[in-house]
């Protein structure tokens, strides 16, 4: 039976509410099934990091660690790109979410997020969350296309973040501008807020009556953070 079969299976017991005797072990067995086949999945990736001195079974070793991981780094962008199991990939981009891959890792978590396609799972958005940790004045342009593109949807959540780590017109332009996307306002008020452009001020001011309760919430915060003083 294939992982993807497997994995279909698996689902249909998690999700059965009353589960006998048989589909409980069932239920057991295909678990271990699916972890022997991430294990094997994800080998080249563990080898690789035991050469930099790095003793883990998976990438989630390093996700779930309070310790830092620079020499990790590098090899994690070597394999972002491998055509890993959505889980696996899932693992190593959310091992990239610290500040050590600052500076290294943002062209290749920009082509691997061209590269997969947006109904991926929760990839493409787990890539715009991490790039709001990595980024830096040389990756402006390209995330700046990025949240632009309506397209792309919610994915661009942590690229839009990632634009109010550094100060550039274009950035002010771009979340001014993204004010009025829906999807994105919010996101867009917090990275305002966060540059203290108080050029964005009058647009932002015409958000303290709308109707979503969270949007007046950050409108006013980011106010105030623009101008230093209670709204």
């Amino acid at each position: 039976m294939e992982l993807s079969e497997i994995e279909i299976r698996f689902g249909e017991l998690l999700r059965k509410p009353k589960k006998t005797q048989a589909e409980m072990s069932e239920k057991e067995e295909l678990s271990i099934l699916i972890e022997r086949a991430l294990t094997k999945d994800e080998s080249p990736l563990i080898e690789d990091l035991l050469k930099v001195g790095l003793k883990v079974t998976s990438s989630w070793d390093l996700v779930n660690t309070e310790s830092s991981y620079p020499e990790a780094i590098p090899v994690l962008i070597e394999h972002l790109q491998k055509p890993y199991h959505h889980k696996n990939k899932e693992g190593i981009v959310r091992a990239l979410i610290v500040k050590e891959a600052r500076g290294l890792a943002g062209k290749a978590l920009i082509e691997e997020y061209y590269n997969t396609p947006n109904e991926s799972l929760n990839i493409p958005w787990l890539i715009g969350c991490a790039m709001s940790v990595v980024i830096t004045r040389k990756e402006i342009d390209s995330v700046i296309q990025i949240v632009k593109d309506k397209k792309n949807g919610i994915s661009r959540e942590g690229f839009v973040e990632a634009l109010g780590k550094y100060k550039s017109e274009k950035s002010e332009q771009v979340l001014i501008e993204l004010l009025d996307d829906e999807e994105m306002t919010l996101f867009a008020l917090k990275a305002l807020g966060r540059l203290k452009y108080h050029f964005s001020n009058s647009k932002i001011i015409k958000l303290l009556n709308h109707q979503d309760k969270e949007i007046q919430k950050a409108a006013k915060k980011a106010l105030k953070s623009i101008n230093k003083e209670e709204i």
